[in-house]
């Protein structure tokens, strides 16, 4: 049987700073299928964008490092490879859309060139042929009059607009990989549910694999296959997103999904929080990284061991804390389904 198509093995990633070199990404595993979509998920500051930039080797540079692991895209370790080898990976075989795209976007140059300038990069032909190409791709991601749209600059654009053109961007040269981070961002509630059925649609034609980094868990229960949750750095708890939906066995995962408004409660009602914040680079505990957000109760060595992880059978798996028994003792609540 082949193997997956990307595979990600103890990922580390660390930033010198002026604290020394802290890790910002810590032990991260996950796999991922063609035509299979990831979501991942987790509070701002957990580590999920720059998993997704130490992918694509686009760390900040000279303070962003690769410490360990391996990130295999059909086998071949992207971080063993020679910086002119992963330029011709980089967008042709797994390709990214940036979390924001009026600073993504370069702001001097028409659209248009700037789709041509991607496509040109992996694939050299005529400006003309490269030209009507950008046009087709513009039509392909539901950009109304392409030839008009070509000609124009990212600031003519509204933000759906600017987004489908980093959509085109992205997918000029069909990756095998779309890494796509917060799509949906500052978008209004038609443009997103737009935006999403254009990737679902666009994932279905060419049979690519998708990350999905979100902090809305009704887009993850909507359109993923499987779900990732980070927290710290570290992934707590991954599988199939209904079993992460209706049997959460992580107390992090749990609160999440207990923030999420339901339809039967009273209108005003609270919203419940995870109190407290999640912990700075420098503050990092060695052992379970939720300890001291968590509402259940610790040994000592909760604080001082990192808690060995945990398969629950069906790809559901948790990195097993102290109140991971209790966890599994909780009735899974049937208003979780996905």
């Amino acid at each position: 049987m082949p193997g997956p198509l990307l595979e990600v093995r103890d990922l580390r990633v660390g930033f010198q700073t002026d604290h020394g070199l802290l890790t910002a990404v810590d032990d991260v595993d996950f796999t991922l299928e063609p035509g299979q979509t990831l979501g991942l998920v987790g509070e701002s500051g957990c580590g999920k964008s720059v998993t997704a930039l130490s992918l694509m080797r686009l760390l900040p540079q000279p303070a962003g490092h690769i410490l360990g692991g391996e990130v295999r895209l059909e086998g071949r370790d992207l971080t063993k490879l020679p910086i002119e080898e992963m330029r011709q990976i980089r967008g042709n075989d797994i390709a990214m859309i940036f979390q924001e795209p009026m600073t993504a976007l370069n702001p001097v140059h028409r659209v248009g060139r700037q789709i041509i300038e991607a496509i040109q990069l992996h694939e050299p032909m005529p400006p003309d042929k490269a030209l009507r190409r950008a046009v087709e791709l513009m039509e392909w991601v539901g950009i109304p009059a392409p030839e008009q749209r070509v000609n124009e600059y990212p600031h003519q654009l509204s933000g759906g607009m600017r987004q489908r053109v980093m959509i085109a961007i992205a997918l000029s040269c069909h990756p095998k990989v779309l890494i796509a981070d917060e799509p949906t961002t500052a978008l209004d509630v038609t443009v997103q549910a737009q935006i999403l059925d254009l990737i679902k649609r666009l994932q279905k034609e060419t049979g690519m694999a998708v990350i999905l980094i979100t902090h809305d868990l009704g887009v993850v229960a909507e359109t993923c296959d499987d779900v990732a949750v980070m927290y710290a750095g570290r992934i707590t708890e991954r599988g199939p997103v209904r079993e992460i939906f209706t049997r959460p066995l992580h107390p992090y995962t749990q609160g999440l999904i207990n923030c999420l408004p339901k339809l039967d409660h009273p209108p005003k009602t609270p919203l419940p929080v995870i109190p407290g914040m999640v912990p700075g680079l420098k503050d990092m505990p060695a052992g379970c990284r939720f300890a001291s957000r968590c509402p259940n109760n610790h040994s000592a060595d909760v604080l001082t061991t990192r808690q060995p992880w945990k398969d629950c059978g069906s790809g559901h798996g948790v990195e097993a804390c102290a109140c991971f028994a209790t966890a599994l003792a909780t009735k899974p609540d049937p208003t979780h389904s996905s």
